[in-house]
């Protein structure tokens, strides 16, 4: 007994150290030799928040500039999208995607989330805020329709884009029964499913460190935008 005390004293550092980082350990090594778990995740992510912050913008300043007569229909139906859960999307889309053959592709991971209707929703709004008479100005010196969108309504509306982008990461990150619905071969599972295999034959205390991995990329994000991000917060209150 002596000797074990000693021992332990002698390290309790290391000892220390490493009951404090073996389940993380052990849940880092299981991700990277989990076939293409990250690099399917990062190609999801990037192409995703990419088609999010290229399609809502273009659709909410089309719906916003330009006065068309079928505008109150589509934002009638961009409201009905957000009444109903994801879920029921789902459905749809999951035949749309076996009909088109796309099981398997990061097509079937995009393509039905390649336009977010809150977010079009929300960015009309801002662009219908912002003064007429910035764009009169640009107009009057040449600019057209894009460099305007471009030059004078994009920096203005940078916080609600850096929100767009947040959820646009959240779901495409932390989305689990799309990618396990439309993508059944092993080499194009993302880490969320890994993880929920891992999960199936690991003790808690792996789970738990996984859990809190898994979090960390979100919290990293919101820390690097959460200037911009209160400043969408903030600013409407003022107006």
């Amino acid at each position: 007994k002596e000797t074990d005390f000693l021992e332990v004293f002698d390290h309790r550092k290391d000892l220390r150290l490493s009951y404090a980082t073996r389940n993380f350990t052990a849940v880092l090594s299981f991700i990277a030799i989990q076939g293409r778990a990250l690099w399917n995740t990062l190609i999801l992510v990037l192409l995703t928040v990419g088609t999010h912050l290229t399609v809502s913008p273009l659709a909410a300043y089309v719906l916003s500039r330009f006065r068309l007569q079928y505008t109150y229909k589509v934002l009638l139906f961009l409201i009905a999208t957000m009444a109903f859960p994801a879920e029921i999307g789902s459905i749809p889309s999951f035949l749309l995607m076996k009909k088109l053959h796309m099981f398997n592709t990061y097509w079937a991971l995009i393509l039905p989330g390649l336009a977010n209707g809150f977010g079009i929703f929300i960015l009309k709004s801002f662009f219908d805020s912002l003064p007429e008479e910035l764009f009169e100005a640009a107009r009057i010196d040449g600019a057209g329709d894009m460099r305007q969108l471009w030059n004078v309504a994009i920096p203005l509306i940078k916080p609600i884009l850096a929100i767009n982008m947040l959820g646009s990461f959240t779901a495409a990150y932390g989305g689990f029964m799309w990618a396990f619905l439309v993508c059944r071969k092993e080499s194009m599972w993302t880490l969320m499913v890994y993880l929920y295999q891992f999960q199936m034959s690991s003790p808690p205390s792996l789970t738990m460190a996984a859990l809190v991995i898994s979090c960390l990329p979100i919290l990293i994000l919101f820390i690097f935008t959460q200037r911009v991000i209160l400043r969408g917060i903030i600013l409407p209150q003022f107006k």
